[in-house]
């Protein structure tokens, strides 16, 4: 990984998938090592920094399901790259009043990063090493359960020594030993995302652009905009007519293209950017990315000039 963020930092072609290795079915690791940990200090000054990682996986995340980011116990550019690469953040906590303390200010993280860079992370708190025979420990729970209701899982992993052993053998815990504590657990936090996953389909989500029967989908996640707009090649940059349709935080607009190479941004208050969930990007002449779409031949619809109309005046 170390390589990976300085052959992409210096504009150099780098992929993940050089750097992944598969270690059992169904689970590829990316490693790392020390080195990493000089990243920081390498990269200081370097614009856009922070979106290193995000850019890296948009390049396989269609090849796996789940993309986990195993980050450091602190809040530097590691970390920062992977909450700008992810959609929710896992965050584990011993049960004492001095982690409840600190991940109070964590979640103020998250909320400056939403405010500073639009990019919202859910967040939900799992309580680990835990002792229940302890009342201070059940107390603590509870006090965790209260201040944080809504925003932490229901299943807690206790404290297990198999766990530790396991790590010790650099084995996960289901290939170490499935009579523990352990292992339920983590079975029960499978389960439990599995089931919350299922109750909240991923339909409304935004994603890259997409071939529906009225046009081309665009959308993108933006709970804080006030006024978002679509812009490029296909509509001559222009904001006139452009400002897409916010559904539940996810802003969308159809576009009707014939076949074709397109170049777009998005415009949130004002503030261009390019597409975060297309891979595909070249720079602009006038600065910074622009997002590339192709609309193929084959499956395109028959318009010759772009008609542009929000969703919901498609209904």
């Amino acid at each position: 990984m170390y390589d990976l963020f300085l052959q992409r930092a210096a504009g150099q072609p780098a992929a993940l998938r050089d750097v992944i290795r598969t270690v059992r079915e169904n689970l590829d690791v990316a490693p790392a090592d020390i080195l990493l940990s000089a990243i920081p200090d390498t990269l200081a000054g370097l614009a856009g920094r922070e979106n290193i990682l995000s850019d890296a996986i948009a390049g396989v995340r269609g090849s796996y399901d789940y993309v986990v980011v195993d980050c450091p116990p602190n809040v530097g550019l590691l970390t920062f790259n992977a909450l700008k690469a992810c959609s929710e953040a896992i965050v584990p906590m011993d049960p004492s009043f001095f982690s409840l303390h600190g991940i109070g200010k964590l979640l103020e993280t998250f909320e400056v990063l939403a405010k500073e860079t639009n990019h919202h992370i859910a967040a939900r708190v799992l309580v680990t090493l835990y002792a229940g025979r302890s009342p201070f420990v059940k107390a603590v729970v509870d006090e965790i359960r209260r201040h944080l209701a809504g925003r932490h899982f229901d299943t807690v992993i206790r404290y297990s020594v198999k766990l530790a052993e396991a790590a010790s053998h650099g084995v996960p815990i289901a290939a170490y030993c499935t009579r523990c504590a352990g292992f339920e657990d983590y079975q029960a936090l499978t389960a439990e995302l599995l089931q919350q996953e299922a109750a909240f389909p991923r339909d409304g989500q935004p994603s890259a652009p997409a071939l529906t029967s009225e046009g081309v989908m665009f959308s993108l996640q933006a709970f804080d905009a006030e006024r978002v707009h679509l812009a490029g090649d296909f509509n001559d940059w222009s904001l006139d007519g452009s400002e897409m349709e916010p559904i539940d935080g996810v802003w969308k607009k159809v576009v009707k293209l014939p076949p074709g190479r397109y170049r777009y941004r998005y415009v949130i208050d004002g503030r261009w950017q390019r597409d975060p969930l297309n891979a595909d990007i070249e720079p602009s002449a006038y600065g910074g990315d622009d997002s590339i779409l192709v609309v193929d031949e084959s499956v395109a619809s028959e318009h010759s000039p772009a008609t542009v109309y929000t969703e919901s005046a498609s209904d």
